[in-house]
């Protein structure tokens, strides 16, 4: 991200250039479409680009996976949003599931309204807002919590232990399964993979 330019609204993949549509809702709902184990990898390849790309006739489903993954990869979850992958990232936010605590910091942190700002709100400038939200907002103290270590006991910290794990126990994110599913490779492996990057943002 650069101040003096504009956030991205086109990608070229194989010498081609798509228009994106992405407004945050838009980039939330794909997170959805990622996390749903309904869908096959097909049919979350149509949606996907159906919802982030402004195209009157798509391309072949595998050029569609190509786009996707680039959008990943530069906007969406560049890799200098994310985590370090020399271990297993704890995950400490899910957007649907976080949906009212994420609200209510934008209100509290920024006056923004974010149902208001459907269909305007680019993702890169939601995104930058989430991670500049304070330590006290709602969403913030809670991934706090999710994140902390339990310490090791002793004979001071016995009340501390308690109250952080009924707090842990609280706040804890529902195990989705899917999430964690491995595949050498192919549509389920690509669709992990994008959705591991998604988790990392």
């Amino acid at each position: 991200m650069k101040l003096y330019e504009p956030f991205p609204d086109r990608i070229t993949v194989d010498g081609q250039e798509y228009r994106l549509a992405l407004w945050f809702d838009r980039v939330l709902r794909f997170y959805d479409i990622l996390d749903d184990p309904e869908l096959t990898p097909e049919e979350k390849t149509e949606a996907g680009f159906s919802w982030l790309v402004d195209c009157r006739k798509a391309p072949p489903p595998e050029v569609q996976s190509r786009v996707l993954q680039q959008l990943m990869d530069e906007v969406i979850a560049p890799p200098q949003r994310r985590l370090s992958t020399q271990k297993q990232p704890k995950k400490c936010v899910d957007f649907s599931f976080d949906a009212e605590e994420i609200y209510s910091s934008f209100r509290q942190a920024y006056g923004i309204d974010l149902i208001q700002e459907r269909g305007r709100l680019h993702w890169c400038a939601f995104l930058a807002m989430f991670h500049g939200l304070p330590e006290d907002s709602p969403v913030k103290q809670i991934m706090r919590i999710r994140s902390e270590d339990i310490p090791a006991p002793n004979k001071h910290n016995a009340e501390y232990i308690r109250r952080l794990t009924e707090l842990k126990t609280l706040y804890a994110l529902p195990n989705k399964g899917n999430a964690q599913a491995q595949d050498g490779g192919g549509w389920d492996g690509l669709f992990n993979m994008l959705l591991a990057q998604a988790e990392e943002v």
